[in-house]
């Protein structure tokens, strides 16, 4: 009826359709109600064994889930009683620690799941053996051996105790809720389910109470079972593709689910992290959450559900198969069973068998479509074409053309239409042309005016940019920054990749780096040295003030290819500087760009060489000032050091003359001769000190027989030496050979070293005096010796002190025993007699001694045999 009066609607022109529509809607119509019965009728015989297959395997299930239900629980239980009857009939005593320690440790080995295994007596003694979470067992003990406190002990591979690892003072086994428990059940029981402390995990105890024959309390033995195991029990069922068990309590709460949730929360409590039972409404799981809320709303609680049941219902929409089936025990346990199944998981075979059969319909719909659709092409292909052309030539495309075959009237149709294409074609070509040639010219224009106008924007903006530079560098007297300021601004103003100053080391032979400011991606050489033979072409060119542009083919310092601009700086004195532009490889530089950038380097030149005047100046000044100071400073000390002694020998002379006896008398000219020799000493010092500064201090080199020659330095200090009590070594071998030196400057040198060892050792204090040769025995001539002179004494000087030694006028503070004094220029002689023999001297001090060492470098040896 339908088709009917869609084809009269066509005939009378009161429905306007395409041709195509016409011809295909009618089979796709009569298809569509194919397709559509052969689906409701599949879809309609699946869900009927659906529910019968879910029914079925949602009993096998929960049967499995309560056999192992039964037989996980009843282990506790059944080692509680082991060890009540071994203890009632004997075998087991319960005073001997060690051998019930090892009971229940075998215990531990044979049952897995449990952890842990105990006995708790009246007199809050308790032995146990627990399970950690790497699988290792401790014993637990309280008793006379623990003094009452907790301890925590390994185990060995005979269960005994091994290391105490840790000690509990508060622990009271008759206050746990295990042993409360039974003693006021009076018979075994469970516990509540409860957090184990051990393990991170829920666990619950079998609990038994232990009485003697005269039915007094002896204590409670329990065996705990982790119910993680439950838990991965049910993860490893499977029932359909997504279904879901789990195991509550009758008050609702989580025992243990077939997801990855645990069946607690954590939160913090007091600073510590406590665990707290999860209720299956509060799940975060939606289908344990939602299934929990179902049964909620239709039994009340779990109390009420006192048989097995199958229930449907719905999550999201989605129809869900439950089971629910009460699970319980002799000794108390109530738990209930929960199954859930969504209907989706039965459904998908049949689901894709409907799919198929749906798919195979739709295929021979789209066959029969496409069929429809060639067949109208075919017949209305020509006539689109006509009028897709005539819509081109509309729309001002005239090269149109088209072909029909097949069809007379069309074919005509279409030559007519080509025709009169072609004559408009032929019009529109002619002042097409006319008016590309009039927009050539005035583009050509357009584009001479921007470029006059962006060159002389260009030389604006470098003019501006020289003016900018020459300030900031004008009246700056510091070269860093004027360099710095350079490569700066150049590298902002051409937009340039990098630009750096490098200088040149003329010694070295090498161009320096030190200069540079380049992009972020650009690899930074700051610092780089590079041989000026690697650039001998190219330093050769600007060596004559010639501005180089190439480009860099090898990669250096890790810089990429670069076409590089390179200007030198130099004054009438010669070059200073270089500066270096680079930019990409097929960068060409405009002559504004290099006239700018000699300009720059011509001012550069003026201000680095201002610069260095001013460095110059400066540096002669500080020099002067530095000079001026160290006058004023030796002035200064002279002038100390020679009004000292003068002002004693004053002083000496006049208390001469008021002296009353002859023993005063002759204590002060004993002064007076003191402060005179010091005077004297002071004056000689100094002179030979300013000889040997300007290399006038006389030297006469000569054979020198040491052993003879020692005894000689050493025979005025043997008496001072024995006074003050001093212990005094030498080590002169009778094999030392003669050297060629200076005696008196050796001696001179040798002197003021043994007289300091005598002034700063304490009475029993030690003084040694060493003498050594290394002589080249390979050598014929037995030359390039060296000789060692080591004066040792038991004193020791600071080290912050030893710097300043050598210094003029240098006293090292609080280090003169016997008061002895001096003029502070003793070892400032030392040292300069020691370089003039071309000699070095060297000072070591520490744990109580000072050590002076002098070596004589190639002095020649005189071998007499």
């Amino acid at each position: 009826m339908r088709l009917q009066t869609f084809s009269n609607l066509i005939l009378k022109g009161s429905l306007r359709v395409p041709l195509r529509v016409a011809l295909i809607v009618p089979f796709i119509f009569q298809l569509s109600v194919a397709v559509g019965l052969t689906a409701y009728f599949s879809l309609r015989n699946g869900q009927k064994a659906v529910n019968e297959v879910a029914a079925q395997l949602r009993s096998e299930v929960t049967a499995r889930i309560h056999q192992h239900i039964s037989d996980y629980m009843e282990t506790p239980q059944l080692v509680t009683q082991i060890n009540a009857d071994s203890a009632r009939s004997g075998n087991l005593n319960l005073q001997n620690s060690l051998r019930l320690e090892r009971h229940f440790w075998r215990q531990m080995q044979l049952f897995k799941s449990l952890s842990p295994i105990a006995f708790g007596s009246e007199q809050g003694e308790i032995h146990s053996v627990d399970r950690l979470d790497d699988g290792s067992l401790v014993i637990r003990v309280i008793d006379q051996s623990t003094s009452s406190n907790y301890h925590t002990y390994t185990t060995d591979s005979q269960g005994n105790r091994g290391r105490l690892v840790q000690v509990n003072t508060t622990f009271d086994p008759r206050t746990r809720p295990w042993y409360i428990k039974a003693v006021k059940g009076n018979k075994p029981t469970w516990t509540e389910i409860y957090p184990y402390f051990s393990s991170s995990g829920l666990a619950i105890s079998a609990t038994r109470p232990f009485y003697n024959d005269a039915g007094t309390l002896l204590g409670v033995t329990n065996a705990t079972l982790s119910l993680s195991e439950l838990g991965d029990f049910l993860d490893g069922l499977k029932i359909g593709r997504t279904g879901q068990m789990f195991i509550v309590e009758r008050s609702g709460n989580l025992v243990a689910s077939s997801t990855a949730e645990q069946p607690f929360i954590l939160h913090q409590e007091e600073g510590k992290q406590k665990r707290e039972r999860l209720a299956a409404i509060a799940s975060r799981n939606l289908v344990t959450r939602l299934t929990a809320q179902y049964l909620k709303e239709r039994f009340g609680n779990f109390n009420n559900i006192r048989h097995s049941q199958q229930l449907d219902f719905e999550i999201e929409g989605k129809q869900q198969f439950a089971q629910v089936t009460p699970f319980t025990d002799s000794y108390g346990l109530e738990w209930v069973i929960v199954v859930v199944v969504p209907e989706a998981d039965f459904m998908e075979h049949i689901e894709a068998n409907t799919r198929t059969t749906i798919l195979l319909c739709l295929a021979a719909l789209i066959f029969a479509t496409v069929m429809g659709v060639l067949t109208s092409q075919y017949i209305t292909r020509p006539i689109a074409h006509l009028i897709s052309a005539s819509q081109e030539i509309a729309n001002g495309k005239l090269d149109q053309t088209v072909k029909v075959n097949g069809i007379n009237e069309l074919e005509v149709l279409a030559q007519a239409y080509n025709q009169m294409a072609t004559q408009l074609q032929t019009s529109f070509t002619a002042l097409e042309k006319a008016n590309e040639e009039l927009e050539l010219r005035v583009e050509q224009r357009t584009a001479e005016l921007q470029e006059r106008t962006l060159q002389l924007k260009q030389s604006l903006d470098f003019e501006a940019t020289l003016k900018r530079i020459t300030d900031r560098v004008r009246d700056n007297l510091d070269e860093a920054q004027i360099l710095q300021n350079v490569v700066q601004e150049l590298a902002s103003v051409l937009a340039a990749e990098c630009c750096a100053a490098a200088l040149y080391d003329i010694e070295q032979k090498t161009l320096v780096i030190n200069y540079e400011y380049a992009q972020l991606h650009w690899p930074s050489t700051q610092g780089s040295r590079i041989e000026l033979e690697e650039l001998s072409g190219i330093h050769q060119s600007l060596l004559q003030g010639q501005c180089l542009q190439f480009c860099q083919l090898a990669p250096k310092f890790g810089r990429p290819h670069a076409a590089i601009l390179a200007c030198p700086v130099f004054d009438d004195q010669g070059i200073l500087a270089d500066i270096w532009l680079f930019q990409r490889p097929n960068y060409n530089y405009s002559e504004l760009e290099i006239r700018l950038l000699q300009q720059v380097a011509n001012q550069c030149a003026i201000a680095i060489r201002q610069a260095r005047l001013y460095q110059a100046a400066q540096a002669q000044v500080e020099e002067l000032k530095s000079l001026h100071q160290l006058k004023d400073d030796f002035l200064s000390t002279v002038s100390h050091e020679l009004r000292t002694p003068i002002s004693n020998i004053k002083l000496a002379i006049r208390m001469l003359k008021l002296a009353p006896t002859p023993e005063r008398h002759k204590q002060y000219l004993d002064i007076l001769e003191a402060e005179c020799a010091r005077e004297a000493n002071l004056i000689n010092d100094l002179l030979d000190l300013q000889r040997l500064e300007a290399n006038r201090y006389p030297v006469f080199v000569e054979s020198i027989i040491l052993q003879d020659y020692i005894p000689s330095i050493i025979k005025p200090f043997l008496s001072r030496i024995q006074e003050r009590q001093q212990v005094f070594n030498i080590d002169l071998q009778p094999d030392i050979l003669p050297i060629m030196s200076s005696p008196d400057s050796l001696g001179r040198l040798l002197a003021e070293l043994l007289n300091n060892a005598c002034k700063y050792t304490p009475s029993n204090g030690e003084i040694r005096f060493n003498i050594k040769q290394d002589i080249d025995l390979y050598n014929p001539q037995h030359t390039a010796s060296t000789t060692s002179f080591e004066v040792s004494n038991q004193a020791e000087i600071p080290t912050t002190e030893i710097p300043h030694i050598f210094d003029k006028f240098y006293r090292v503070p609080n280090a003169d025993p016997w008061k002895q004094g001096g003029t502070g220029l003793g070892l400032a002689l030392v040292k300069k007699l020691v370089e003039q023999l071309g000699g070095e001297i060297r000072v070591e001090s520490g744990e109580g001694w000072t050590s002076f060492t002098i070596l004589l470098e190639n002095i020649e040896v005189i071998n007499d045999s």
